[in-house]
């Protein structure tokens, strides 16, 4: 029986050095951890600020809604007291107290009532409510409700929000 030959086993080419440095520059091993690392900053910062105008168009609502139920008991002319009452009444209700009582705290809630008469003649000028305007017609009698607040959220920058409302009696 004739021996079989044998090849003989070759060792492989040794890579180059260059091809080598190639190969370790195109591996794409943990890029994506990479990329979420300095993205994850720039999200959540977005997120925070985001709930920071959350939080602050929420005050802003919250002072409409009070100033809402002040318009209401204003139409039925209960007086200015009253309504400054039921404005603080439905402020205690939606707004945090401060420890000492008064609503709010360094950024307060301010709530103002103010009675206004004009005449029909000229709306712009105010009189006072017993004047008799031209012509014999009787004053035009407003209440001026107003509200505001200082917003201090961990994003934005402190601001003061405020609305005003006003209603006419008769």
């Amino acid at each position: 029986m004739a021996p079989q030959s044998q090849t003989p086993l070759t060792k492989p080419r040794p890579r180059r050095f260059s091809s080598r440095i190639a190969g370790v520059l195109r591996a794409d091993d943990g890029v994506s951890a990479v990329e979420f690392a300095l993205l994850a900053p720039m999200l959540v910062f977005a997120l925070m600020a985001m709930v920071d105008l959350g939080f602050a168009i929420s005050e802003r609502m919250t002072i409409g809604h009070i100033l809402r139920a002040g318009a209401q008991e204003a139409t039925k002319n209960t007086g200015a007291e009253t309504i400054n009452h039921v404005l603080r009444t439905t402020a205690r209700d939606e707004m945090p107290l401060a420890a000492n009582g008064a609503i709010g705290d360094d950024t307060s809630l301010s709530l103002s009532v103010r009675l206004l008469c004009v005449c029909p003649t000229s709306p712009k000028t105010e009189v006072v409510c017993t004047t008799t305007c031209q012509g014999g017609q009787p004053t035009q009698i407003f209440y001026a409700l107003s509200g505001s607040k200082t917003f201090s959220g961990l994003i934005l920058p402190r601001f003061s929000q405020s609305k005003a409302l006003q209603v006419q009696v008769r």
